[in-house]
């Protein structure tokens, strides 16, 4: 569920919720007819807090720094995470690897540069 802001006219504050401050808002008074605000009530149950929904199912997410962190995964209960430090080169090898073992990476693509040696 998306949560408006008070303002949420300004394109430059963008989609953010901000809590309404405002002397004589509207919102911060949950007046009849504003939008909703966000409340304890939106939260997801303790058991699924920090598991991700991939394709209707949730999963454990896993971050991936190196080739020695695919082993630590579960294809049926865990997907990965490919860590954002790790450059092109290295996550290339880790989504190969990972295709072997048929565990899914979410957050990368395959990028193959063709080289082409004379």
């Amino acid at each position: 569920m998306k949560f408006k802001r008070q303002c949420f006219w300004l394109k430059k504050l963008g989609e953010k919720w901000r809590k309404p401050k405002g002397r004589q808002s509207k919102l911060r008074v949950e007046k009849k007819g504003k939008w909703k605000r966000p409340s304890i009530g939106f939260g997801r149950d303790k058991t699924q807090r920090e598991l991700v929904k991939i394709k209707g199912e949730l999963k454990t997410p896993i971050i991936i720094k190196n080739l020695r962190d695919l082993n630590r995964l579960n294809p049926k209960r865990d997907v990965g995470f490919i860590a954002s430090t790790v450059g092109t080169k290295k996550s290339n090898g880790i989504l190969k690897k990972a295709n072997e073992i048929g565990v899914k990476i979410v957050n990368r693509k395959i990028k193959i540069k063709k080289v082409d040696k004379k």
